[in-house]
């Protein structure tokens, strides 16, 4: 997420402001108004992805309902292993508040890792909140395991025993969300793999891709500064090992010395093997002499201040492996600042080019190729068009059919088909 992994909004913007962290506990019943209220389970206080990613979509959500932010912990992020009592006292309070909650619905931010530390358990723990939680629920997964899809077998003696495994794969997290009332994917690629896998839960699936919002930053001044001469190919996010790093310090091998990679993030702050993969590159730039060429701007937790920075960039380059996501806000995030945007072919990096009108809104190539990968990027900063003639045409349809505004509008549409009952009866 852009020096997280969300693109975030404008902290000055009064209208458009995440709401602030207040324990929901802590906020008096009240009966029933117009206006809804949502609780929204999540990470939130945390340098985390998802927590940055939440409070951008309550950015969105707040413009017609109250947030109530419940904090959620990534059990894989701990630095002890937390012992099943624990656990279950955990959840038990988290579960509890969330039902005296003045919320008329829960909206689950799904990952694995919020659940316990392993899939198993954590598809068994997600049943189990999902039947105790009292209010009607929407759930979003932001992550699809390749354990998830059923395998396309020959035989038909093959065919039911795959069946059989698979069922009892995913019994647990197939019981959690067949109590959701809806189900959000980010991606028509998930929805493509979630309905072969869920066939009956068809109805309640919508397709609401993370927004592209560009950050307001014109009145700050950047901690980091262009000089005239350079051109500076940015690489936003987490320093993280599935995004690709090594793959462009290859490529800068060739390109000229005016470039500079800037890398617009830092380690997570939860990373146990952060510092391993920071030293890896540390260690390969030196022994390719590209000290003076790399810009690592760190952590940068002001929004506006990460604007700052993003918008200097000439190209933006995401060379991330396959990881299931279902969605890219790091890719959101690019696509916001109408620069040229470079990626690999990971699935999660073609959201936004479904549409024929954003089809050529980025270019994904073979970015184990580093000859290859660095002209790319000398033509996509000296010649754009020389890819697709309408490229600034994808990108400004990407923003208007991404925009935060749909994103709103069709959040909207999804929690009053779940207050009314049209989600479950579909």
């Amino acid at each position: 997420m852009a020096v997280g992994d969300t693109a975030l909004i404008d902290a000055d913007a009064t209208s458009r402001r995440a709401p602030a962290a207040v324990p929901p506990e802590a906020i008096p019943a009240r009966p029933r108004s117009p206006r809804l209220a949502v609780a929204l389970m999540t990470p939130w206080d945390q340098q985390c992805g998802n927590a940055e990613y939440a409070k951008r979509l309550a950015v969105g959500l707040e413009r017609f309902s109250d947030v109530l932010p419940f904090d959620m912990q990534n059990f894989i992020d701990g630095d002890r292993r937390i012992s099943a009592g624990e656990m279950n006292r955990y959840f038990a309070d988290l579960i509890g508040r969330v039902n005296r909650s003045r919320a008329d619905l829960v909206h689950i931010q799904h990952e694995f890792c919020f659940f316990a530390r392993r899939i198993g358990p954590s598809n068994e723990r997600f049943a189990d909140v999902c039947r105790r939680l009292d209010k009607p629920l929407v759930v979003s997964l932001h992550t699809w395991l390749k354990s998830m899809t059923r395998n396309q077998r020959n035989r038909p003696t093959s065919q039911f025993v795959e069946g059989i495994f698979h069922r009892l794969r995913n019994r647990h997290i197939s019981d959690a969300l067949h109590r959701a009332d809806a189900i959000v994917l980010h991606s028509k690629d998930t929805h493509k793999y979630f309905v072969e896998t869920f066939p009956k839960l068809k109805k309640r699936v919508t397709v609401i891709p993370i927004p592209i919002e560009r950050v307001a930053s014109a009145h700050v001044t950047p901690a980091f500064v262009k000089h005239p001469r350079e051109t500076w190919v940015m690489m936003p996010g987490f320093v993280s090992r599935y995004k690709g790093h090594g793959h462009l310090l290859n490529a800068f091998k060739h390109l000229p010395e005016s470039f500079k990679l800037v890398v617009a993030g830092g380690i997570h702050p939860k990373d146990k093997t952060g510092n391993d993969y920071w030293m890896d590159l540390i260690q390969q730039a030196d022994v390719w002499g590209l000290q003076s060429r790399i810009i690592f701007t760190g952590f940068l937790g002001d929004p506006a201040e990460q604007g700052a920075v993003l918008s200097q960039a000439d190209v933006f380059v995401l060379p991330y492996d396959e990881v299931g996501q279902s969605g890219s806000a790091v890719l959101a995030d690019a696509l916001s600042y109408d620069k040229p945007v470079i990626t690999s072919r990971a699935r999660s990096m073609f959201v936004y080019r479904m549409e024929k009108q954003t089809a050529f809104s980025s270019i994904a190539i073979d970015v184990g190729d580093a000859e290859a990968f660095a002209k790319t990027i000398k033509e996509c900063v000296r010649a754009e068009e020389k890819f697709h003639p309408d490229a600034q045409s994808h990108r400004d349809a990407a923003r208007a059919s991404y925009s935060l505004d749909m994103t709103q509008a069709a959040y909207e549409r999804v929690y009053h088909s779940v207050l009314t009952g049209a989600a479950r009866a579909a």
